[in-house]
């Protein structure tokens, strides 16, 4: 269990049931307290540390709401069990990041079936039975990276080099996602050959294993295309430790300020791209439903690009490329 293990606003604990219905005990006094439970997928990487870090902020302020944070420590077992343990202690509303699809529809189904409303933040999952999605556009955000690495190649219809790509879990929609939207892109260009496309789990060390790997196998690279940037970064140090760094250039994805743009900014990646942490909104999806107010089905969070010319004004926005969906009715609670 790690530090981040339990983490709740107000009063109350998911630690034991009696927890729970102390909560629910205030609630039924009069005072307008929700239990809302969020199961994280694990905080062994900085983006999701951040991530909530950012929700715990948004519910402090919101004296109403007992949230329950707990982290799955990347095991789709121990998600499972949180989410069904959420749902047996009839909580208000459930936030949950999935680890990867297919391990957790069903637990979300449940969760639905048993009227307790759903918000994937992040990740899907394999079915249409959830309330709502918050989240990036990580296929668009993958087309974006695959117009950088054309752009920084020669540009279209001249780019020229080996990209050696470095994937996150290839279990979860986002890896597929920036892996598929990337390819869409580049694969369009003849003088552009793709390597590796190994997963690294989203983690530095692994990805700087598999560039350290990759330097002794192939004599020539270009540029790295990795799906987050301790990923690119793991595989910057790679390429310093073997002194070829200066040679190739470096794109990831997430874009946080102490990471992927301080590392444009001293020159260890070429650029990122922000992935928003979905927390915030989340916890406006959820509240809005307990409030009875309809929610989108879908709420996709903009991007934008950073490089070493736009990093100090804040990089520049990318345009939405998924259309507004309609309106969805929110489920009773």
């Amino acid at each position: 269990m790690t530090r981040f293990h339990f983490w709740m606003i107000g009063a109350c604990a998911l630690a034991a049931t009696a927890a729970l219905t102390g909560c629910k005990k205030e609630r039924d006094a009069g005072k307008k307290v929700y239990t809302i439970g969020f199961s994280q997928t694990t905080v062994k990487e900085p983006w999701r540390v951040l991530f909530n870090e950012r929700l715990k902020e948004a519910a402090d302020k919101h004296p109403e709401v007992n949230l329950v944070i707990l982290d799955a420590d990347d095991r789709t077992e121990e998600q499972v069990a949180q989410v069904r343990n959420f749902i047996d202690q009839k909580v208000d509303a459930i936030l949950i990041s999935p680890k990867e699809a297919p391990g957790l529809t069903r637990p979300v189904e449940e969760a639905m079936d048993a009227g307790i409303p759903v918000i994937l933040l992040d990740r899907s999952v394999s079915t249409d039975k959830y309330t709502s999605f918050v989240g990036g556009d990580n296929l668009q955000i993958g087309r974006e990276a695959g117009k950088l690495a054309v752009k920084f190649l020669g540009g279209p219809g001249q780019a020229k080099g080996i990209i050696y790509e470095i994937c996150g879990g290839l279990a979860s929609p986002p890896a597929q996602e920036r892996r598929d939207g990337f390819h869409e892109i580049v694969e369009k260009e003849p003088g552009i050959k793709i390597l590796g496309g190994l997963d690294a789990d989203w983690k530095k060390d692994n990805a700087m294993a598999k560039m350290q790997d990759a330097l002794s196998r192939y004599s020539e690279i270009d540029l790295v295309y990795a799906h987050n940037d301790p990923m690119a970064h793991g595989a910057y140090l790679a390429a310093k430790q073997a002194g070829r760094a200066d040679k190739i250039k470096f794109i990831g994805i997430d874009a946080m300020p102490d990471e992927g743009q301080r590392w444009v900014r001293t020159g260890e990646l070429t650029a990122t791209l922000l992935y928003p942490t979905p927390g915030e909104k989340g916890l406006e999806v959820a509240l809005d439903i307990l409030a009875g107010k309809p929610v989108e089905k879908r709420y996709i969070l903009p991007t934008r690009v950073f490089t070493q010319e736009n990093v100090d004004r804040g990089g520049d926005p990318v345009e939405p490329s998924t259309p507004t969906p309609a309106t969805a009715a929110a489920p009773a609670s």
